[in-house]
C-alpha cells in the first residue's frame, strides 16, 4: 500500500561557512545559482525522500530546502521561516563557536516554526584533527531542542543522506501526530 506523496518546506540554518550549501549541493536538485542566497536571503532547492526505513509504508516526501542566510533569522523576524515543517541546523565541527551561534539562530527559527522538528548536522566531521566540537556538546543541543544529531561531511558524503532521511521521517511523523491530535479534538 502506498501512503502518498507530499511536500514539506525545510529551513537549512547555520552560521557563515558551516557548509549549509555544500550539504544541499551534495544531496539535492539545485538548479539555481548560489548568488541568490545573499540577495534574497534564502535559496530554494529540492530533495526527494522515500521513507522506507522507520515508516515502511511507501511514503514519498519532497523536501523543499530553503538555505537561509543567518542575517535573515536575526534581522527580519524570520519571515522566511513561516510555514517551515522542519529545520536542518548546521554547524562546523572545526569551529566550536558555530554551535554556540546556532543556538541563537535556532531560537529565532523556532519563533516562526515553533513545533518544527530539528535535525542537527555537525558538518566537516571528516576533519578529525581539527575538531573543536565534541559529542557532549552535540548532546546538550539535542536535549535542548529535541533534535536528532548527525556527524556529517559534505566533502565525503558521510551521513548526509542519513540526516536528510531522518529529517524527512521526523516531518512525516510530526504531521501524522498533529493530524491525530486534531482528529481527537
Amino acid at each position: 500500500m502506498e501512503a502518498g506523496r507530499s511536500k514539506a518546506k525545510v529551513a537549512v540554518i547555520g552560521g557563515h561557512d558551516v557548509g549549509k550549501k555544500s550539504l544541499v549541493h551534495r544531496s539535492a536538485f539545485d538548479p539555481v545559482s548560489d548568488r541568490f542566497v545573499s540577495t534574497l536571503g534564502a535559496k530554494v532547492s529540492k530533495k526527494e525522500i522515500v521513507l522506507p526505513v522507520r515508516l515502511r509504508d511507501g511514503t514519498f516526501i519532497d523536501l523543499i530546502l530553503w538555505t537561509v542566510h543567518p542575517r535573515v533569522l536575526t534581522q527580519r523576524e524570520s519571515a522566511l521561516m513561516r510555514g517551515a515543517s522542519g529545520i536542518l541546523a548546521v554547524c562546523d565541527a572545526t569551529r566550536k563557536q558555530t554551535l554556540q551561534e546556532l543556538e541563537g539562530l535556532t531560537q529565532a527559527a523556532r519563533k516562526a516554526a515553533a513545533d518544527a522538528p530539528i535535525v542537527l548536522a555537525i558538518n566537516k566531521w571528516d576533519l578529525g584533527s581539527e575538531r573543536q566540537i565534541e559529542a557532549d556538546d552535540a548532546l546538550r543541543f539535542t536535549k535542548a531542542y529535541g533534535a536528532e544529531c548527525f556527524f556529517t561531511s559534505a566533502t565525503t558524503g558521510e551521513n548526509v543522506e542519513a540526516a536528510f532521511q531522518a529529517l524527512g521521517e521526523r516531518v512525516v511523523i510530526h504531521r501524522r501526530e498533529r493530524a491525530a491530535d486534531i482528529a481527537k479534538g
